[in-house]
């Protein structure tokens, strides 16, 4: 995402060279599990990199779920471009907790004897939060208690393969989605950009299919032969031709849908 803001800021000063570009970005927050998300302005007039609420003439996202949290930065009926594709965030992971097969379990004990939170509420004291044990056994088999946190140390130790973990997740319907894009917009489209980057043979390129479905908008206020330019000046020379593809298949596949 970062690199595609990267591009377009390039291509709105190599557009107009009076433009001014702002960006503003979050760096690395996936690989801690949060979200990347980045605002991009250009315009002559142009101080401030922050996108206001209800302002974003464009919204570019790579997941559905994420798409609806941001929604209320565009703009009414704005452009919305939003990939198909379903990565659970961990927003929408509301908790998780152990499960016992009272069929493979033989209540040997070493899942309770081994738990960290059993061991923290036996030898603490009572005022600490851990207020209830995570296990016990009952008739000879281990059963969960409200004090588990699903960390997952009693499914590393059970030999018989006894417990796993349940995660419970509240990921919206894909019905939903769609109907909270129609609300704000009926220039909104969920795009297959997974799919097409797939049949151009490699997956990286849903970014530039991105790109370029964004060019698929005659009102975008940028030049698509700069955009190519701009690919070829930043990107490695021997991946600027799949992206120029990817452009070009991106642009061609919103075309199509607007045609209709």
């Amino acid at each position: 995402m970062i690199l595609s803001s990267n591009i377009l800021g390039w291509t709105a000063i190599k557009s107009d060279p009076t433009n001014k570009v702002r960006t503003a970005e979050t760096h690395g927050m996936a690989q801690r599990g949060g979200t990347v998300i980045v605002h991009l302005r250009f315009g002559h007039d142009v101080e401030s990199p922050l996108v206001k609420t209800r302002s974003a003439d464009v919204m570019l996202a790579f997941e559905l779920a994420e798409a609806v949290r941001y929604l209320d930065f565009l703009k009414p009926n704005g452009i919305l471009l939003v990939s198909d594709e379903i990565l659970i965030p961990p927003v929408c992971y509301r908790g998780q907790h152990a499960r016992v097969n009272p069929k493979a379990c033989i209540g040997c004990g070493n899942c309770r004897i081994n738990c960290n939170i059993n061991t923290y509420f036996l030898n603490s004291p009572s005022f600490v939060v851990i207020n209830s044990p995570a296990s016990h056994i009952v008739n000879g088999a281990c059963e969960i208690l409200s004090g588990c946190t699903g960390c997952m140390t009693c499914v590393e130790i059970c030999r018989r393969n006894a417990i796993d973990v349940i995660k419970e997740i509240s990921y919206p319907p894909s019905t939903d989605i769609a109907n909270a894009f129609k609300a704000i917009t009926n220039q909104g489209f969920i795009l297959p950009v997974s799919r097409i980057a797939q049949e151009l043979g490699d997956i990286r390129m849903v970014n530039t299919v991105m790109i370029g479905a964004l060019f698929g908008f005659q009102s975008v206020p940028l030049n698509f032969e700069v955009v190519k330019d701009v690919i070829r000046e930043l990107l490695p020379p021997k991946v600027v031709e799949l992206n120029v593809k990817a452009l070009h298949a991106g642009r061609l596949y919103v075309k199509g849908l607007l045609s209709k």
